[in-house]
C-alpha cells in the first residue's frame, strides 16, 4: 500500500510540472484516479490559479457563482444568440477562475451547461424546475428571438464528492417563471458543507425600488423569497451543518441597513456577506454587487483570508461578473 501511495505522490509532481495551463487539474485527475483504485480517499490538492492565495497544505475547496446571461444549448437561440466562439470564451474563462464547485444561473438545460462544463471534467445538477408552458415572450430588442427557460444548478468538478437534495422550490411562489434554489451537499474533507444556488426576482434591487408605487408587487415577491431562504438557513443551523448560499439575488446588500439583508442575517443568527468587502468593477453604470456568497460561521470559519474575489468581464456576455472564494479544511 505505502508502495502504491509513493507512486500516486511522485506522479502528481511529474504531472504538475508539466507546461499546460490545466496542469493544476491533471494533478489533481492524476492522482485521484491512482489513489481511487487502492481505496484512498481524495484529499483536494493545493494547487490554485494564479493570483490565489497560497495554501499548499490545506485541502481547498474553490467556490463560485456565476449567472452565464441566457445560456443556451442551441447557437443563436434565445435572447443572447452566441456562437460556438462564446461558448468556447466561457468555457476558457471558467478554466481561468478554476473552481471545484460553481453556482450557475440563467442557464436553459443540462445540455447547455454542458457547452462550458464538459461532461470530461464536470458534474452538473440542474433545478427542476417545469418549463413554462404556452407562447414564449419574445426578447426584447430582439424581434423573432424568444426567451428560453431559465434554470439554477452546479457544475461539481468529478473528483469532488456530493450528494444532491431536493430544490427549494418554495422560491417559484407558484410562479412558472421563478426561479427554484438547486441544493447540494459536498464533502470537504471530513466535513459536510451544504450549498444552495439561487437567483431571486428581478426589480427590487434597492431602497429606491422599495419606494416604487409601480413594483409594490415585485418587491413584495423578492421578500416572499428572502423568508424562504433564511428558512432553509434555519434548517441547516437546526441540522448542525456548515451552509453557504451563492447566486443572484437581486438585492444590493451591502448597502447600509438594508432590510433585505436584515431578515436573511438577523443579529440572532447572523451570516457572512462576502462581497461586503470587495469593491464592485464587473459593471461601471452600478456600485454595489447584486451576486453574493453568502456563508453561516461554521462555513466561514473555512475562509481562506483574501480570497474572495470578482472575476472581471472579458467580453460583452455574460453581463455578469463571477464571484469567487477558497475554503480549507485546516483543523
Amino acid at each position: 500500500m505505502i508502495k502504491w501511495i509513493l507512486v500516486a505522490m511522485r506522479l502528481e509532481e511529474a504531472v504538475i510540472d508539466v507546461a499546460h495551463p490545466d496542469r493544476c487539474r491533471y494533478r489533481k485527475a492524476a492522482g485521484a484516479a491512482l489513489l481511487a483504485l487502492i481505496g484512498v480517499p481524495l484529499l483536494l490538492g493545493g494547487c490554485r490559479a494564479p493570483g490565489a492565495p497560497d495554501s499548499p497544505e490545506a485541502p481547498h475547496l474553490r467556490i463560485a457563482t456565476w449567472n452565464l446571461e441566457h445560456l443556451n444549448d442551441t447557437n443563436a437561440a434565445g435572447c443572447v444568440p452566441r456562437d460556438q466562439t462564446d461558448y468556447d470564451a466561457i468555457a476558457d474563462r471558467i478554466r481561468e477562475i478554476d473552481p471545484d464547485v460553481v453556482a450557475f444561473q440563467e442557464v436553459e438545460n443540462t445540455a447547455a451547461a454542458l457547452r462550458v462544463f464538459p461532461a470530461a471534467h464536470w458534474h452538473v445538477e440542474m433545478s427542476t424546475r417545469p418549463e413554462p408552458s404556452g407562447a414564449a415572450r419574445e426578447c426584447w430588442g430582439l424581434p423573432g428571438q424568444y426567451l428560453e427557460h431559465q434554470a439554477t444548478g452546479f457544475a461539481i468538478r468529478k473528483e469532488i464528492a456530493y450528494q444532491r437534495n431536493e430544490d427549494l422550490d418554495s422560491l417559484g411562489r407558484r410562479s412558472p417563471t421563478l426561479r427554484w434554489g438547486t441544493d447540494i451537499t459536498v464533502t470537504l474533507g471530513d466535513r459536510q458543507l451544504r450549498l444552495l444556488s439561487v437567483h431571486l426576482k428581478t426589480g427590487c434591487w434597492s431602497a429606491k425600488e422599495d419606494s416604487d408605487a409601480n413594483r409594490v408587487e415585485t418587491c413584495a415577491t423578492l421578500r416572499d423569497q428572502i423568508f424562504e431562504v433564511r428558512a432553509w438557513a434555519d434548517r441547516r443551523e437546526d441540522e448542525g451543518v456548515a451552509f453557504g448560499i451563492l447566486g443572484d439575488f437581486n438585492r444590493r446588500f451591502a448597502v447600509r441597513d438594508d432590510w433585505a439583508w436584515r431578515e436573511l442575517s438577523p443579529e440572532s443568527s447572523p451570516l457572512d456577506l462576502l462581497t461586503a468587502d470587495l469593491e464592485f468593477q464587473c459593471d461601471p453604470k452600478y456600485e454595489e454587487f447584486i451576486d453574493h456568497i453568502v456563508l453561516d460561521d461554521d462555513a466561514a470559519a473555512l475562509l481562506v483570508p483574501e480570497s474572495t474575489r470578482e472575476w472581471p468581464r472579458h467580453d460583452d456576455h455574460p453581463d455578469h461578473c463571477a464571484v469567487s472564494a477558497d475554503l480549507t479544511t485546516r483543523p
